[in-house]
């Protein structure tokens, strides 16, 4: 028998996960970690709500994520990159490959083709901007 539970998949995998996980990054390299070609997955959420309410919220959070990601000011997601690789310990340069790197694995599945030329673009402009900061100044 299931847990009984008060909370829809969405709103307990929003709140109890989501919202924990600090930057925007960071949460759609997660989301984006636990998608497969069989859906997402995730024990836990699939035994408190069942199979198909965990793929529903998982869908509907990885799209909000992308949604979100391609209305934010590239200066916030350039913070946010910051803020997400000195958090894993990396560089911002480092950090914004990885990302170009698994664009496929970031997109939510049926991701229409404008949405993800849209992320591509986001991320090599952010590549361009992370590495303008660290190119050493040709002032002479």
């Amino acid at each position: 028998m299931r847990n009984m539970t008060l909370k829809s998949a969405y709103d307990d995998l929003r709140q109890r996960t989501i919202e924990r996980i600090p930057g925007t990054w960071v949460k759609l390299q997660y989301v984006a970690g636990l998608r497969s070609s069989t859906g997402y997955l995730h024990w836990g959420l699939e035994r408190v709500h069942g199979p198909a309410a965990a793929q529903e919220a998982f869908t509907k959070i990885h799209k909000g994520l992308v949604k979100n990601i391609l209305r934010t000011r590239l200066s916030v997601l350039q913070a946010d990159l910051a803020q997400s690789s000195e958090a894993d310990g990396t560089s911002s340069g480092s950090c914004v490959s990885i990302l170009r790197g698994s664009l496929n694995q970031l997109l939510p599945s049926g991701c229409p083709k404008e949405a993800e030329l849209h992320l591509l673009s986001v991320l090599e402009t952010l590549s361009a901007l992370v590495g303008r900061e660290h190119a050493p100044s040709q002032l002479s």
